[in-house]
């Protein structure tokens, strides 16, 4: 494995700055966790300190400077970043609970006329061994909507094979607090998905990621659909009210409702991996400082690719 640059290992909250210098403009603090160093200097601006430019896209300049050490104290660890291997992308023919992309695609027809409600939200259909509320009106959130769209497809290709019950239900809500990954423990434990070698690996397609931008605060269930290796970047799905949605859509490509293609079509969402305000698997690693991540086993991929 290859290093490919610098990270900083935060164990506790700093102030950011916009200069080298804890004396220049206090931008906002930096919560615990990981960040890719964009620059770093050593013994700056006086021999006693120690300051890095961290990305953090949490914060409106997307970047900020925080200090390392002052003198004999360290605050974060600077520390070259490994790269993880390249993802070997399975076709899952030989896993029994596998499902057929087609089948996720054709049910997202249902969700184009949703919008975001955060507090209300109803189901476009009923799912197995629990009971959820029904549309009209066509609300939903991002817990919801993927809990919707994954049961509903895996229980549909096989039945009875597949079990879903209320303590499922309520690990897709993250309802309890001894489990804040909770969506992709359900996922993994109900046999429609599998864990990635690590939380830093790429995506593969159609994973299930549970990501906080702070612990834990601001959370988040999405899909990555695909990720392109060469741009770095992710093709999202979810349901969301920011990144241009407000909805069930492609996180800053848009709703559902308002693309009005065949999704599985000649290339229905353009060269998605040239747009520049499409997420890097690098921001998202960024912006949601906790999470994990359950690889769907999901077959015969068209979208998403082989």
């Amino acid at each position: 494995m290859a290093e490919t640059g610098l990270v900083a290992k935060l164990s506790i909250r700093l102030r950011g700055f916009v200069l080298p210098d804890s004396a220049s403009q206090f931008e906002g603090y930096v919560e615990p966790g990981t960040y890719f160093v964009l620059e770093y200097k050593k013994g700056h601006p006086k021999t006693g300190s120690d300051y890095a430019r961290l990305e953090v896209p949490t914060l409106g300049a997307l970047d900020t400077w925080i200090c390392t050490r002052w003198r004999s104290q360290s605050y974060a660890a600077v520390l070259p970043e490994v790269k993880p291997p390249p993802v070997k992308r399975r076709t899952f023919d030989d896993e029994p609970l596998a499902v057929s992309e087609q089948v996720l695609i054709g049910l997202l027809k249902d969700f184009t006329a949703y919008r975001y409600d955060l507090d209300r939200a109803y189901y476009p259909w009923t799912l197995p061994g629990i009971h959820v509320p029904l549309a009209p009106p066509q609300r939903n959130n991002c817990c919801t909507f993927v809990e919707a769209l994954t049961v509903k497809a895996f229980s549909g290709a096989h039945g009875a094979e597949f079990e879903w019950d209320s303590r499922r239900h309520r690990q897709m809500m993250v309802a309890s607090t001894e489990d804040y990954f909770s969506p992709v423990t359900a996922a993994i434990e109900s046999g429609m998905a599998i864990l990635p070698p690590s939380e830093d690996t790429p995506p593969h397609p159609w994973t299930l990621i549970q990501g906080w931008r702070k612990q834990w605060d601001s959370g988040h269930t999405f899909l990555v659909v695909d990720h392109h290796v060469a741009t770095d970047k992710v093709l999202l799905l979810e349901s969301n009210a920011y990144e241009g949605l407000n909805g069930v859509g492609f996180r800053n490509l848009g709703n559902l409702r308002d693309l009005g293609v065949d999704l599985l079509g000649d290339k229905p969402l353009g060269e998605w991996w040239h747009r520049d305000d499409v997420w890097t698997w690098r921001r998202i690693r960024s912006t949601y400082l906790s999470r994990k991540q359950a690889w769907l086993k999901v077959k015969d991929r068209k979208l998403s690719g082989l």
